[in-house]
């Protein structure tokens, strides 16, 4: 499924997308989905949800993180994590996971994977349960790119605005839709460009513009006439939903220009 919201980043990246400069001619997208789907038989396609995301505990999680960690170890070393919606809640807490061991704790599991190099979350949240609070007590400092929809009815830009604030370095995406994964050429070239920069470092001539520009500052300043589509730094700003699709980027030792990715598709349920 998510094979075919995504499938044109794997071109993109592989391509530089409009910047051929930024190409990463190794990097593949590997899917991987969970043996199970993620709607039972007596259960709509279209239901989006088992309860309130921001408030209760989501049964089954655990078993959906061990999954994910066992996945990592497997590819091990992962360079990164794309996901969506509920997918892009569980990227940001195994990036949460790596970071500080003893969080583990929360799941009952281990991990000797390394951090991620980054994160790439379409329309994603936090997760709102007390029992939840660790993951993000301390800021997630994983690079992020967060996407998110500004007519998302489902997951709101506030939602995206709160998971953020969690994030030490994040970068926030806007474009004009709902709630899916864009295939805009703007938004793709911003994906490229960050997963690039993150793996590689800045392409020289933007570093050089980024130098003679004004020094970035932590600090997110909500614009309500933020452009459409125009992305910005974030140390910025619950809700219900199942756990749906993440990618995990792998990339091989040997090459800095090499990856993969998988892709998880996950159930849970809300107690």
């Amino acid at each position: 499924m998510f094979h075919h919201k995504t499938h044109f980043l794997q071109e993109a990246l592989n391509s530089g997308g409009s910047q051929s400069n930024r190409s990463l001619p190794h990097f593949k997208l590997h899917y991987s989905e969970a043996p199970f789907d993620v709607n039972g038989p007596n259960m709509e396609s279209k239901v989006w949800g088992y309860g309130i995301f921001d408030c209760q505990r989501i049964s089954g999680l655990e078993h959906s993180v061990k999954r994910v960690l066992k996945q990592l170890e497997h590819l091990n070393p992962v360079a990164g994590i794309i996901g969506f919606s509920t997918g892009a809640t569980l990227a940001m807490i195994i990036a949460s996971l790596l970071e500080e061991r003893d969080r583990g704790l929360i799941f009952g599991v281990s991990t000797t994977h390394p951090p991620l190099k980054f994160v790439v979350a379409y329309s994603g949240f936090m997760l709102g349960h007390p029992m939840y609070r660790d993951l993000y007590h301390l800021r997630i400092r994983t690079p992020t790119l967060l996407y998110l929809g500004e007519v998302d009815t489902m997951i709101t830009p506030k939602s995206t605005y709160r998971l953020a604030e969690c994030c030490s370095h994040a970068e926030i995406q806007t474009f004009w839709g709902t709630h899916y994964v864009p295939r805009h050429l703007k938004t793709t070239d911003v994906a490229v460009t960050f997963v690039y920069r993150c793996l590689i470092g800045e392409p020289e001539e933007e570093n050089e513009q980024r130098s003679r520009s004004a020094p970035k500052t932590d600090e997110l300043t909500l614009n309500k006439h933020q452009e459409p589509g125009k992305a910005f730094p974030a140390k910025a700003p619950r809700r219900r939903l199942r756990m749906r699709d993440a990618t995990l980027a792998k990339k091989p030792s040997g090459s800095a220009k090499q990856g993969m990715a998988v892709t998880t598709r996950l159930n849970t349920r809300l107690v």
